[in-house]
């Protein structure tokens, strides 16, 4: 168990009120550089732990940032939550995780976090605006774009539809369709995108150009592009993309040359599929820094707005093979733990996430 103040005063040699000073960080008392280093190494030394209730009685800010995240499978919301705590981390701050299972009690995982005397919140992958009570003063930030009530920071899928499926027609291609595997706010919105290239280029959409098949039965969803006779489908994911890539070839359809493909998301393994993925890649490191310096405002201001900002942050398109752009001739074989591309420089994340 760690050490008081008044024990590490006894130790030092020195008031209470002196290491309060140092280990508050304060500029307003004189101490000498030789006590000062004293104070600290014994804080060190006995792992000293600051009352965090008390310091935030007194007006003296905790530091500390909650982060509560809904669990998922993909890499994507790790590598986003990798880069909140980075980003946080890089500020000074210290984080706490919280994780909103689907039997979780929301208000009893907020309660744990304001008695740990956070300075704010910030929810990723949250698909439901967090319980405030009337009274509750605690800034919170929602990164997220799959939230059904809104958002604070996401990605602009919508146009993310729109860049793959611009791309694809700048190629020459006829008949696209947009293919995702359930009914979904995120798939009617890349849908949207795609719409919105078709008729920039003169092209009316029908129900041909969209093909939603929630079974994932691969020969009824060749079979059914087939009939639309596609020549460019834009895939709601990359998994879905190297999935009918896959489907694809061993059915003997030439990618790109009969039929090109887009992903969308910017994992990194789309660089090593037989054919490389051209992808969608979202801005995961710039949506992390947005929603932290949003945070710190709100925690400046001591509050949360009623509405939420909804920034959409523009996704990069990254062309590969599988759209009819030429072969990187770049044959490393990956030796980290990729996960996504950088939508800054086209290199990848190392992230072991």
């Amino acid at each position: 168990m760690g050490m008081t103040m008044k024990e590490i005063a006894e130790l030092a040699g020195v008031t209470r009120f002196s290491v309060s000073a140092v280990l508050g960080n304060s500029k307003s008392t004189r101490v000498s550089a030789k006590t000062r280093k004293k104070i600290l190494r014994l804080a060190e030394k006995y792992d000293f732990v600051p009352n965090l209730a008390a310091r935030q009685l007194k007006g003296v800010s905790s530091n500390l940032i909650g982060l509560i995240s809904v669990p998922s499978h993909l890499g994507l919301v790790a590598v986003l939550q990798a880069e909140v705590i980075t980003t946080l981390q890089s500020r000074g701050l210290e984080v706490i995780t919280a994780h909103l299972t689907p039997d979780a009690n929301q208000k009893r995982v907020i309660n744990d976090l304001r008695a740990r005397c956070v300075n704010g919140i910030i929810g990723v992958n949250m698909a439901d605006r967090m319980i405030q009570s009337e009274n509750d003063t605690i800034p919170m930030v929602y990164c997220s774009h799959v939230s059904r009530s809104g958002f604070d920071v996401g990605c602009d899928i919508a146009l993310g539809g729109y860049l793959a499926a611009k791309h694809l027609l700048g190629h020459g291609r006829k008949k696209l369709v947009y293919i995702g595997f359930e009914v979904s706010n995120s798939n009617r919105l890349k849908y949207a995108g795609v719409c919105n290239a078709l008729k920039e280029t003169g092209m009316k959409p029908s129900k041909d150009n969209l093909l939603i098949d929630e079974s994932g039965n691969s020969k009824e969803i060749l079979s059914q592009l087939r009939k639309r006779r596609a020549d460019a489908l834009v895939c709601c994911n990359d998994f879905a993309a190297a999935e009918m890539l896959k489907v694809l070839l061993r059915n003997g359809i030439n990618v790109p040359d009969d039929l090109a493909i887009t992903g969308f998301d910017g994992y990194s393994f789309c660089k090593y599929t037989p054919v490389t993925l051209a992808t969608v890649v979202q801005p995961i490191s710039r949506q992390a820094q947005c929603a932290v310096e949003l945070l710190l405002k709100r925690i400046d201001a001591r509050k949360s707005p009623e509405k939420f900002s909804n920034i959409k942050l523009p996704p990069v398109f990254q062309p590969g093979g599988s759209c009819g752009c030429a072969e990187s001739e770049d044959d490393a074989m990956p030796v980290d733990h990729y996960i996504l591309f950088d939508e800054a420089n086209n290199d990848v994340h190392r992230r072991n996430a």
